[in-house]
């Protein structure tokens, strides 16, 4: 399946509920980014929420360049009894917070999975080239139920600051977790700074907003 541009939506998830959330209590997510980007605190809003909520859960984050622009990934699972890593193909979600790294780890995505990517780009320390956004863009769509490719930049302006790229795209992906927007928000702020705390609460209901808006209840 290929998104449409800017905002595009392609194919359908499995047993949507009746808001297009996806209701199975087990849900296996993939975050991949650059360091920088905070994917760890994404990872940590998720399982915060998911103690929150009651739901059990595993994690794993790997960041040994993070300081240094590389590749990031973090494995969440809920509801999940094995280890904490997300086997090849099995992921439910994709969130792809950089296009390159999305389309690294797009063969985690089960087929027919979600996956939820901001388009704008981070230059590869050293590389001469940049893939084309449409090789990407096709690279990860063509395993995906639904893919959702939007440059998330104008929400994160909305907010005040470009390192909240991590909390708008938590708050776009809401519908598709077994988990309430509330607590996603709780967790959010439990986790960030009080002096921070206005402007994520803006990232997360823009990235909601924006899921609402965009994204219409599933069949």
């Amino acid at each position: 399946m290929h998104p449409v541009p800017d905002a595009g939506f392609a194919g359908r998830s499995a047993q949507p509920g009746p808001s297009g959330r996806r209701m199975n209590r087990r849900c296996d997510i993939v975050i991949a980014g650059v360091g920088g980007q905070g994917i760890l605190l994404a990872s940590n809003i998720l399982g915060e929420a998911c103690v929150r909520q009651g739901l059990p859960v595993k994690s794993l984050e790997t960041h040994g360049m993070a300081q240094r622009g590389g590749s990031v990934e973090a494995h969440v699972r809920i509801g999940c009894i094995y280890g904490p890593k997300v086997p090849v193909g099995k992921a439910d979600l994709l969130i792809g917070l950089e296009p390159l790294e999305a389309a690294r780890f797009a063969p985690w995505l089960r087929s027919g999975g979600i996956a939820v990517v901001h388009t704008g780009t981070v230059p590869l320390p050293g590389a001469a080239s940049y893939p084309s956004q449409d090789r990407l863009q096709s690279i990860t769509s063509e395993r995906a139920g639904l893919s959702i490719m939007h440059d998330f930049s104008s929400l994160t302006d909305r907010a005040g600051s470009v390192r909240t790229l991590n909390v708008v795209m938590i708050g776009a992906c809401a519908r598709f977790l077994p988990l309430s927007t509330d607590v996603l928000r709780e967790a959010m702020l439990a986790l960030v700074s009080p002096a921070f705390h206005a402007m994520n609460i803006a990232a997360f209901e823009a990235g909601v907003e924006f899921s609402a808006r965009w994204c219409h209840p599933l069949r």
